[in-house]
């Protein structure tokens, strides 16, 4: 069976453990239309549970909103913790129908669009992505951590625009450099592993503030895994999918949102953004 990557891994483990398992319901039947399946009259019940189109609260902070259950990840309302998930199923980006989480077919899981959310208030959220692209939060000043040119935007190299986002590559000759003071902290040898190096890329708004932080698995190691056919992701005879992690933030709500989702969509990067903005909008309630 292929394998997905860390990043989009995470989100289909998850879901194959609330699940048990994985069958074969076709890719039409998770097919949506986002009207459609928010139908209050759209019911299933498996194994005693009754999946619905039913508003459910989530609390982000002072935000209240009503989703419908089945745009909550497990199809019925935030995790046990009270933390916020949704999945959004490309290429619609809409909800999946009620009751199709049990029985998701891997074709589903790969499309799958998973969304979670972190309400931003003991630290401003002005500036919160240019932190997750330092090193500043993960290291002390006299680190030789602090000056990684894997994890550090202001050290890799902007390349040419990509699907309306600027690649950032590691600067190559800044790397020894690095190895040796890195090699001298720790009194061990360090042996680099590019396959674990992800490809950046960044938005920036009018202003020039950073909007919009995107990795990905190396496309110099790894292929897509996944190619698109019409409205469809098909496998391709690679073992595994490369996935990215997308984040961005809600200015105005001071909330900060990740989505993971295979890299072959990254084409549509502004749209699962959009999506998300009219999601919330949509179903916040004062």
């Amino acid at each position: 069976m292929k394998t997905a990557s860390p990043g989009h891994a995470i989100a289909v483990a998850m879901a194959l453990a609330l699940s048990g398992c994985v069958n074969t319901t076709s890719m039409d039947a998770g097919r949506n239309d986002a009207g459609a399946t928010e139908d209050p009259n759209v019911r299933r019940t498996i194994k005693g549970h009754t999946y619905t189109t039913d508003p459910v609260e989530a609390m982000l902070g002072p935000h209240r909103f009503l989703f419908p259950a089945n745009y909550y990840d497990n199809q019925m309302g935030p995790y046990f913790d009270g933390s916020l998930g949704l999945t959004l199923l490309w290429p619609d980006l809409g909800p999946a129908p009620p009751g199709t989480r049990p029985d998701r077919s891997m074709e589903d899981f790969q499309r799958s669009v998973v969304l979670s959310f972190s309400y931003i208030d003991r630290t401003p959220i002005t500036g919160l992505m240019e932190r997750y692209t330092s090193t500043e939060q993960t290291s002390t000043p006299t680190s030789a951590w602090r000056n990684d040119p894997n994890q550090r935007l202001d050290l890799r190299l902007p390349q040419p625009k990509r699907f309306g986002l600027v690649p950032y590559a590691i600067d190559e000759a800044l790397m020894p450099a690095f190895e040796a003071a890195l090699e001298k902290e720790t009194g061990m040898p360090q042996r680099r592993n590019r396959r674990m190096e992800k490809d950046w890329y960044i938005a920036r708004n009018d202003q020039g503030a950073l909007t919009t932080f995107i990795k990905c698995d190396s496309e110099a190691h790894f292929p897509d895994g996944l190619t698109i056919a019409g409205a469809r992701l098909i496998d391709t005879p690679d073992n595994r999918v490369a996935g990215c992690v997308h984040y961005f933030v809600d200015m105005d709500r001071s909330i900060s949102i990740t989505a993971t989702y295979p890299r072959v969509i990254l084409k549509d990067w502004k749209r699962i953004e959009s999506a998300t903005r009219r999601a919330m909008a949509r179903f916040e309630k004062h």
